[in-house]
């Protein structure tokens, strides 16, 4: 028997269903969550530092591999402007809204089935102005507190000039210049450059996070082939996040600090990767076995061609690149027979070629 009791403003809710419908009536909460969030034009990152919890944990919770808490689903209601009702129960046609809440325009609110399509149409919207592309969707702006703008805007201007010029390189006034502001107002917000740097790294998981629906378990496969596209370095952004990560493990080596910021955040980037496999292994999609070995050595392939691309002292083009990181996935993740469709773009991994096996076409 599950049974979960939440509460609300007005009543108490109690839902109870057998044990043989408790998976789906879970999967229909994290369909409903999902809608929520993305209704409300809130990044998922933000979502979980809204309501106290660890993006990891979050992203195992949206792809169906850790069941959400009374106290999250509560909070998630309340800051997408929704009810705990129809988030636990589904019982009205849309989700009811708030009225502190203003109603997203229709372009933001897309079915399942397009959030996959959408990573692509990323790429291009990368491309806009970076201060309009730092702040995210007007929605998202709006929803935004002042001084939280001014954080976000900052964060994204450091890391442009960090990942640009070079951390050592950049000052102070160098930020204050860029994101519009004063240096007073930089140093309101962080107080050494340890702080910005740090929020520049989180801003790094942000942007793939992002790009790349970590949390949409629909097809693992699939995520982690795109996963594999963006972090071949195809993307000028995606460069930048590599750039980024390159200064920071190089300063993890002799600082303590460094270190410690780079851990925390590298853990949630590979908590995310784990979410994913997880959802891969349960559906069939992803060979079994050790998840965390496997995860951790999916980390230092992508690692290890990251820093390859980003320094260039070995000539790798970007389809050299892709292909080795399909025949890493189809050899060592991916489960045999898998029947996903691989980007296009990707060309046919070195096993398959060999054999004069067709692509896969489903």
């Amino acid at each position: 028997m599950y049974i979960a009791k939440i509460a609300t403003s007005v009543q108490t809710v109690v839902v109870v269903t057998t044990s043989n419908s408790a998976e789906s009536t879970e999967t229909s909460l994290v369909a409903r969550v999902r809608i929520a969030i993305k209704d409300a034009g809130v990044s998922h990152s933000e979502v979980a530092r809204r309501i106290g919890l660890d993006a990891s944990k979050l992203s195992k919770s949206l792809a169906g591999t850790r069941k959400f808490r009374v106290e999250e689903i509560s909070h998630i209601a309340e800051l997408t402007g929704v009810t705990t009702d129809w988030l636990t129960t589904g019982r009205t046609a849309r989700p009811p809204r708030r009225t502190m809440v203003a109603d997203v325009p229709p372009s933001l609110s897309e079915s399942p089935a397009d959030y996959f399509a959408d990573d692509f149409a990323g790429d291009t919207r990368m491309a806009q102005a970076d201060g309009e592309a730092a702040l995210g969707p007007a929605s998202e702006q709006e929803w935004m507190s002042k001084g939280t703008r001014s954080r976000v805007t900052i964060i994204a201007a450091a890391w442009e000039l960090y990942a640009d010029l070079g951390i050592a390189k950049v000052r102070t006034e160098d930020v204050a210049r860029a994101s519009g502001m004063t240096a007073s107002a930089v140093n309101y917000h962080f107080r050494t450059k340890d702080q910005l740097l740090q929020a520049a790294l989180r801003h790094s998981l942000d942007i793939i996070a992002q790009t790349r629906h970590l949390n949409d378990p629909a097809d693992p496969a699939a995520v982690l082939r795109h996963f594999a596209r963006l972090h071949a370095g195809v993307d000028r952004k995606i460069r930048r996040v590599w750039s980024i990560w390159l200064q920071c493990w190089a300063r993890a080596a002799t600082d303590e600090g460094a270190r410690a910021n780079l851990t925390a955040v590298y853990g949630e980037w590979l908590g995310m990767i784990t979410a994913v496999v997880e959802s891969g292994q349960r559906s069939g999609a992803i060979r079994t076995g050790d998840t965390s070995l496997m995860v951790k050595a999916l980390a230092i392939f992508i690692d290890g061609l990251g820093v390859a691309r980003t320094t260039e002292h070995m000539p790798i083009t970007d389809d050299e690149a892709l292909a080795m990181l399909e025949n890493y996935l189809v050899a060592h993740v991916l489960a045999d027979g898998d029947t996903s469709t691989p980007d296009p773009r990707i060309p046919k991994p070195e096993r398959v070629a060999a054999a004069g096996g067709p692509d896969s076409t489903s």
